[in-house]
């Protein structure tokens, strides 16, 4: 004890005087380092005033004062000339509930090459205000990167001649043909935004309206034997058309932002939803979800954008497009049960993948039936085809994968493949772009089926786990399963029902119920994800769960979690009617305390025995937690017949023989193995009831406590653990320095 007290002070001691000598070093070193970084100093400030005087660089005005005291400001090039200032206010509530009297404020800027744009967010009380300021040259100048405002200057032409220089001939022809053109160069200061069509697109789209399948737009001036009142519709729906490619005003990108909607300027007010994908090919912006080739196109009374595609109007919501498509009568029936019709009719910014009529029929008719009458599952398949914005289908590359979060927080997987067909999942678009006021519609040839809208024996057939669906089939408890709601169910591997031990496969086979009540005893009730509860109920009535938590060191934060010994793999996995958490042990109901662990297990006789004997088996019957590593009889039969007879002749000793195996606490193995197995660097070290100092290591999955080996873990009880060990326990001569709980 001395010699390691001594060897302690020494310790101590050294550090202080490495500690002491390490920090006169520091002292010297920034000494040197202050002096000559101020003479660095003194010499760039020296130097950039030479080269200043001789040819005025632009950062002139720089002015190299660290640590004196000064302060300089470069020119931001929106202070200059020719730079145009706008500020849009909005006001929303975000909540009704005061939550607290604090005011948050973010700000956010983005500097471009035209356009400074700063977006500041007040949110107190539940009311956000949000203030935007854009700084942007102002029309007809712009700039290059590094220049100070906007000098250069560029003489526009109104809208209808800037389109003839960008070779837009078509849509001047039909906007001509309804008597646009005339408005478009208008300069009576109506000022506009035009989405042109390119001329290809035109050519693509010739028959625009299949109520006059033999009249085309292009020849609209040639068409002359028509009654009046199809010339009327004929001419208005044309026009219509058309002007639902122009909005007023002069919407620059500046101006614009992802998911905005702009009315357009025909008589049925269809909207145009603009979206920006900055992750995609360097960048995308679409119009009702066509790709947009070319954009701030100015002119002296509006601005021009090209798109690939022509815009058709877009007037229904998502549930009216439904509704009206025969292709959907499924999909709108599931609607119907649910309350998500009046979400799709509302303002918003969705996309939903619609499974057609032949999607459903492809499911099994039971499983079909199941999800059409139960709205809590159908809620759920249908929330998994909805995203909370619009995602187009020129968002999706070919060149990789992409992914998107749905309304249950899930991601889904999009992909283009060489052929240009789209999928989402597994599977396949057959009809994209659908647009409506609210978002977009894709419509999809499979129902793409999550875990959330199974029951769990639906759930955990398609995650291939097929021993526990089996055995409740067998125990005669697979409607009970079915019909269950908000349960939470602790799944064992296929594997860890392989590798049972004898003491759970006698317990599980011991008599007629008892593998119904095993069954039971992995099912919660509620629906729990284990952290917030120390003891859980089960299904069987007799016998609750024990949950403990193991802090990992030095992995701060870091919690392992066991129930009843079995670690948790994978937690909180979503199904139609509870939670599953998948773990590695199959739960076996305890059959009372750590005595009565050790009485019904033949191994163990000799250890009751001398239990029983010691006095101490009223204290284990006690509320504990123990943990017991219980010498098997072949063990006992090791310790030769003069130490035995001494053990047993003093009831002290016996006492203390019997505490050197208990450890007060409940520690399973996966919880008294070393931490950081994989290092070999932290051992755990615990003490017995009496005091023993125990040494916990692993070699090759076997562990070892002391000089013995455990052969079974993790048999349970009401207070505590019992393990199986091959050897008497004995104090060992174990000398670690850096022990400081064994000093």
């Amino acid at each position: 004890m001395m010699s390691r007290f001594c060897f302690l002070l020494f310790f101590v001691l050294l550090l202080l005087v490495a500690d002491d000598i390490e920090c006169r070093r520091q002292r010297r070193h920034r000494h040197r380092f202050g002096r000559r970084l101020n003479d660095g100093l003194r010499g760039l400030r020296r130097q950039v005033r030479r080269w200043n005087h001789r040819w005025r660089f632009p950062w002139a005005d720089i002015n190299f004062a660290f640590n004196y005291g000064g302060s300089s400001r470069s020119r931001d090039w929106w202070d200059g000339p020719n730079v145009c200032t706008d500020e849009v206010r909005k006001n929303e509530t975000t909540s009704d509930d005061v939550t607290s009297h604090h005011m948050t404020t973010t700000v956010t800027c983005d500097d471009k090459t035209t356009s400074y744009i700063c977006t500041k967010s007040t949110t107190t009380n539940g009311k956000k205000t949000t203030l935007k300021e854009v700084k942007e040259c102002c029309h007809g100048y712009s700039r290059t990167s590094g220049q100070y405002g906007c000098p250069t200057y560029r003489q526009l032409q109104d809208i209808v001649k800037t389109a003839e220089s960008m070779n837009l001939t078509e849509f001047l022809r039909v906007a001509r043909s309804v008597g646009l053109e005339s408005k478009l160069q208008d300069s009576s200061g109506a000022n506009f935004t035009v989405f042109a069509p390119t001329n290809e697109a035109f050519k693509q789209t010739p028959n625009l309206y299949p109520t006059f399948e033999n009249i085309i737009l292009s020849d609209m001036n040639s068409v002359i034997r028509i009654s009046p009142s199809e010339s009327t519709l004929l001419v208005s729906d044309a026009s219509d058309l058309v002007l639902g490619h122009v909005a007023g005003g002069i919407l620059t990108t500046t101006r614009l932002e992802d998911e905005q909607t702009i009315t357009s300027a025909n008589s049925k007010s269809s909207t145009i939803r603009v979206n920006f994908y900055d992750m995609v090919d360097d960048g995308i912006m679409t119009a009702n979800c066509k790709r947009i080739s070319s954009r701030d196109n100015l002119a002296t009374n509006g601005v021009i954008y090209v798109v690939e595609d022509v815009l058709q109007p877009v007037t229904k919501s998502l549930m009216d497009i439904i509704s009206s498509n025969p292709q959907l009568s499924y999909l709108k029936t599931a609607i119907g049960r649910t309350d998500l019709g009046l979400s799709l009719r509302s303002n918003g910014q969705f996309t939903l993948f619609a499974p057609t009529d032949n999607a459903f029929k492809k499911l099994d008719g039971g499983l079909l039936q199941r999800i059409l009458s139960d709205q809590r599952c159908l809620k759920k398949i249908l929330f998994h085809h909805l995203l909370p914005n619009v995602v187009c289908s020129s968002a999706v590359s070919d060149k990789h994968k992409s992914r998107t979060k749905n309304r249950l927080s899930n991601y889904l997987r999009l992909s283009r493949d060489q052929n240009n067909k789209y999928f989402v999942e597994n599977s396949q678009i057959v009809d994209r772009d659908v647009m409506a006021t609210n978002g977009v519609l894709h419509l999809i040839d499979d129902v793409i089926l999550p875990d959330e809208a199974l029951d769990i024996l639906h759930a955990l057939q398609k995650r291939n786990i097929t021993k526990l669906p089996e055995l409740i089939v067998q125990a005669g408890l697979k409607k009970s399963f079915e019909t269950a709601d908000n349960i939470t169910v602790l799944v064992p591997t296929d594997e860890a029902f392989s590798k049972m031990t004898a003491f759970a496969e006698k317990r599980l086979n011991e008599s007629e119920t008892a593998l119904a009540d095993a069954l039971r005893y992995h099912v919660i009730p509620t629906t729990t994800t284990c952290r917030a509860y120390d003891k859980l109920p089960t299904w069987n009535p007799k016998r609750n769960l024990t949950v403990h938590r193991d802090f990992m060191f030095p992995y701060h934060g870091f919690v392992r979690e066991t129930i009843q010994c079995a670690t948790i793999l994978k937690s909180n996995i979503q199904s139609c009617n509870g939670i599953i958490h998948i773990i590695d042990k199959v739960l076996v109901p305890p059959v009372g305390t750590v005595v009565d662990v050790l009485e019904v297990d033949n191994r163990f006789t000799e250890f009751v025995r001398l239990l029983k004997n010691s006095g101490l088996a009223d204290q284990l019957q006690g509320k504990g937690p123990f943990t017991v590593l219980a010498p098997t009889n072949e063990a006992l039969k090791e310790v030769s017949e003069n130490d035995m007879k001494e053990l047993e002749s003093r009831k002290e000793h016996l006492q203390s023989f019997i505490k050197d195996h208990i450890i007060q606490g409940h520690h399973c193995c996966s919880q008294i193995k070393r931490f950081g197995d994989r290092f070999n660097i932290f051992p755990r070290r615990l003490r017995s009831v009496s005091g023993m100092k125990l040494i916990v290591e692993e070699s090759r999955d076997q562990l070892s406590v002391g000089t013995a080996d455990v052969t079974e873990c993790d048999m349970v009880g009401t207070n505590g653990v019992v393990h199986a060990i091959n050897e008497v326990l004995q104090e060992e001569d174990y000398y670690d320095p850096f022990d400081f709980s064994f000093w």
